[in-house]
């Protein structure tokens, strides 16, 4: 059996249980030590993460703490990835779903922790304005319902970028008239819509933001993964380092396809477990709604923790 390991994105903090779900593993209490010492010796400042973890979800997904909240889903799921593959033996691949591409990279070995630490908050300190642009919204349709090509289409009309996670699940980036343009289309379509978060990712709205750090961000050392790496934004196994460090760059600004990616890896990579690593379930969830050709097994890396 091909399994593989699964990271979630920027919402893996939403929930205070989740947020305290792993914070007794003396190895995550290592990364986040660890974090924090990097963070004092490259921008020197004083920080304690168990304090942060334990704030409001308004201040951990504040615009000026996005990056901290960022480098904590990192050293959190980078912790539990490396002590289930030593438990169970290493995945067959890895897989990130947005800000998961990062946590993904560090345990695949193509990305050292101290430089994703470093990396990701100089490269999201010239960010001010992001939150005034537009918003990012999760869009639902009723059970036993998937969104058309004809949605699809009037999506594109209105130039707001979609992601789709599952078939009658998308995140949607874009400016604030259109996306209440969208909010107004779910009221007649019966959608149910979720603020997710309060800048327009992935979404080429935030574009101008990347461009601004690209040229120096040409500088950061990839390496070839030591276990393979899928891409959710290609759909494909990804290995040249070039090609990942790109990612790192489109995972803010461009649509994830989440729900082609995972049909890919079990379509022709014969992928048939996987393993939400957390610290939220949301992963697992989604996989349920995805229509593959195999059966398949979705299990959370915290209840596998149980049986350790």
């Amino acid at each position: 059996m091909k399994q593989a390991y699964i990271f979630p994105g920027l919402n893996a903090l939403l929930r205070r249980t989740d947020r305290l779900r792993y914070l007794g593993r003396p190895r995550v209490k290592k990364y986040l030590h660890h974090a924090e010492e990097i963070i004092g010796d490259h921008f020197h400042q004083r920080m304690s993460f168990l304090d942060f973890l334990e704030g409001s979800v308004e201040d951990i997904y504040s615009i000026q703490n996005i990056s901290v909240a960022a480098v904590a889903i990192c050293s959190i799921q980078t912790a539990v990835a490396e002590e289930l593959a030593e438990k169970e033996g290493p995945p067959d691949f890895v897989m990130g779903c947005s800000l998961g591409d990062l946590a993904r990279a560090v345990f695949a070995q193509a990305y050292s922790f101290e430089d994703a630490v470093v990396n990701h908050i100089k490269f999201t300190q010239k960010i001010d304005g992001i939150d005034k642009i537009g918003r990012n919204i999760g869009v639902l349709a009723p059970k036993s319902q998937v969104f058309t090509d004809e949605d699809y289409q009037w999506f594109s009309d209105i130039a707001v970028d979609v992601s789709c996670l599952t078939p009658r699940f998308l995140n949607i980036g874009g400016r604030f008239q259109e996306l209440e343009k969208v909010e107004e289309r779910a009221k007649d379509k019966s959608w149910n819509t979720m603020k997710i978060l309060e800048y327009p990712a992935h979404s080429r709205y935030i574009l101008p933001y990347v461009e601004c750090v690209r040229e120096d961000f040409h500088s950061v050392k990839v390496r070839r993964p030591s276990i393979p790496m899928y891409s959710s934004f290609s759909a494909t196994p990804i290995s040249d380092p070039v090609a990942i460090r790109e990612e790192f760059l489109l995972s803010i600004c461009k649509p994830i396809h989440w729900n082609q990616a995972v049909q890919a890896i079990c379509r022709n990579d014969g992928v048939t477990r996987f393993v939400n690593i957390g610290p939220c379930k949301s992963l697992s969830g989604l996989m349920r709604d995805i229509p593959v050709e195999v059966d398949i097994q979705v299990e959370d890396a915290c209840r596998l923790y149980d049986s350790f």
